[in-house]
Formats: C-alpha cells, sequence, structure tokens
C-alpha cells in the first residue's frame, strides 16, 4: 500500500515532496503566497487538493478542545488534521508533513503519523489550560477567573505519551 502524505504550507515553502500520494485541503493551498513556494506548487505533479469530510473536522475540533489546542489551530490546521483522518479512515498509511506544534499535539493525541521538516518532533502530548493566578483553578477558556476575578494565563502540563 502506497504511503500518503497530508501536506502542510511548510511542505510547500521547503519544497519536500516525498514519493508517494500528496494531499492538501484548499486552505493550505491557499495559504501559499511567497513565489518560490508558489512555484514549487505550480511544478509539482500529482497533487490532490480537497476539502476533508464534515464529521473529521468535528472530530479534529473535539480533540483540539480536549488537548486546549484549538485556540492555537487555523481553520487550515483543522482541515489539514481532518484530511489525514479522512485518509486513515478510508485505510491509507498516511503521514502528516508540518513542523506546527500545535498541529502534532493534536495529531498526535488522534494516533496520526507527523513527519516535520525542520523542526524537531514534539516529545510528548501537551494539555493547554488557563489557570487563575489567584486562586489557583483551572479553567477550558475565558481571560477572567469566573470566581475570583482574577487573570487567567494559559499554561500547559505533561498529559500520558
Amino acid at each position: 500500500m502506497p504511503q500518503t502524505y497530508v501536506l502542510d504550507a511548510s511542505a510547500f515553502i521547503y519544497g519536500m515532496f516525498p514519493g508517494g500520494e500528496l494531499v492538501t485541503p484548499p486552505k493550505v493551498y491557499a495559504e501559499v503566497k511567497d513565489e518560490a513556494s508558489a512555484l514549487k506548487l505550480e511544478m509539482l505533479t500529482g497533487l490532490a487538493v480537497r476539502e476533508p469530510e464534515i464529521r473529521h473536522v468535528e472530530e479534529v475540533k473535539k480533540e483540539a478542545r480536549e488537548t486546549g489546542d484549538i485556540m492555537r489551530l487555523s481553520p487550515s490546521d483543522v482541515d489539514l488534521l481532518a484530511l489525514a483522518a479522512e485518509e486513515r479512515a478510508a485505510g491509507k498509511d498516511v503521514a502528516i508533513l508540518s513542523d506546527d506544534y500545535a498541529v502534532q499535539n493534536v495529531a498526535r493525541k488522534m494516533g496520526l503519523a507527523i513527519l516535520p521538516l525542520h523542526q524537531k518532533r514534539i516529545k510528548y502530548k501537551i494539555v493547554w489550560e488557563k489557570r487563575c493566578i489567584g486562586c489557583n483553578r483551572t479553567f477550558p477558556e475565558g481571560d477572567v477567573c469566573p470566581v475570583c476575578g482574577s487573570p487567567l494565563k494559559l499554561r500547559k502540563r505533561s498529559a500520558k505519551r
């Protein structure tokens, strides 16, 4: 079975295209703006550009809310992850090419393979939480503690591998 690679914009920027089936969502395709990357994109043959199914988009958003990465993921990041989940659900051997740590964190939680291009791969799953600097309670969102009124700071905590 051939390897399927779901490409983030960084793959086009660095011009890294492994052999196998190449797919990307339209929002990532639209992110490629600089002339050199656009030229690489235009010369690339065999790239499939398609929207992910909405059920996979919703799955990604659910997982990203659980890790706290939902506020760090762009719509193109969500589509990238959803397309990878869709390809895997179709029985393909899939890997995401991305240097984005939020993408890597959610992919790891979802059990999707990730291949970083120029950055190191994340070593462990991270869960982001909002912690009150006054009463030390945690909340999934917001900027002000609903209990004591102090500011909430975004903090990360390690999750189980």
